[in-house]
């Protein structure tokens, strides 16, 4: 009934169902609240479920879920989250928006009161604490949590600051995350980045002493047989190229443009133990981060 068309992106709302009947097409949440009408029409208990940033790749997607008897409920996805909320009909009181102190802004996502927590509906989830290495902007209270998607940090948890730490619950595994504060227009990095293992370990990239040297023949991470179904952004070194490495120290420092060639394209002297990023000038950066673990590139 509904198809999946990206020019509704540019839709300010959801459309409504007589709008659905008409168009025939929608973004993933206008299929979702189609398939939440089939269902909840025929007393099938269902839940319009989303994550505000693939951790993975760019973009983000809204899907449905059945409910058990338990109120509870979860379906397959086929990228990386590293957060799952559902929708309510009913205002939350634990919403980041209502736990902001006076007149402080929340980043969009986040500024909604009418979703909860269910990513542990959905996978093994693990509590990060953050000791924050920048202070806080004036009248924040508040830290945050970012993926990176469509070559920015976007944030996707909140918690509360206490005495210079934060921790940020139940967050999904096998990602890459970024603390920032949100002084009420951007986010400023307020921490290293961090990644989480699929088995809860959480590492710190804050660097090391000594340097690497990196050869780069693709910025398409080894993905094995599921790469169907975990879609990532990607790019093949091009002969005539451009490529520029990016290195993130509170932010991300430039470390060279190199030209490509028919050879890998060799960037020297990378300072060891941080986060990498390199990306095709005018291209649409959605290349995906790295780190060098082995000798090798390791990509979120």
């Amino acid at each position: 009934m509904v198809r999946f068309w990206d020019l509704y992106y540019l839709h300010p709302t959801d459309q409504g169902y007589s709008e659905m009947l008409q168009s025939g097409t929608g973004r993933c949440e206008d299929i979702s609240n189609m398939i939440s009408f089939a269902n909840r029409a025929n007393a099938i208990a269902v839940a319009s479920d989303y994550t505000p940033a693939w951790a993975n790749r760019d973009n983000n997607h809204a899907w449905n879920a059945v409910l058990g008897p338990d109120g509870k409920g979860s379906a397959p996805i086929h990228n990386v989250a590293a957060k799952i909320y559902r929708k309510t009909y009913a205002r939350q009181k634990d919403c980041w928006a209502d736990q902001a102190g006076e007149n402080e802004k929340v980043p969009r996502w986040l500024a909604r009161r009418h979703y909860t927590d269910v990513t542990d509906q959905y996978m093994p989830t693990t509590d990060v604490t953050v000791e924050l290495t920048t202070p806080a902007p004036s009248n924040s209270s508040l830290a945050y949590l970012c993926v990176f998607n469509g070559g920015d940090w976007i944030a996707i948890q909140g918690g509360v600051a206490h005495n210079g730490s934060v921790t940020f619950e139940k967050m999904g595994r096998g990602v890459l995350l970024l603390a920032a504060w949100y002084d009420g227009e951007q986010l400023i990095p307020a921490a290293p980045p961090l990644t989480i293992e699929t088995d809860g370990a959480v590492q710190f990239h804050r660097g090391t002493n000594g340097f690497n040297v990196l050869d780069i023949t693709t910025t398409k991470p080894e993905t094995g047989d599921d790469d169907t179904l975990r879609p990532i952004p990607a790019i093949q070194v091009k002969a005539g190229q451009q490529y520029e490495l990016l290195v993130w120290d509170n932010g991300w420092q430039s470390h060279g443009s190199k030209i490509g060639t028919d050879q890998p394209v060799r960037f020297e002297l990378l300072p060891s133990g941080r986060l990498y990023w390199v990306i095709a000038k005018d291209g649409r950066r959605l290349e995906r981060p790295f780190v060098i673990e082995g000798g090798k590139q390791r990509m979120w």
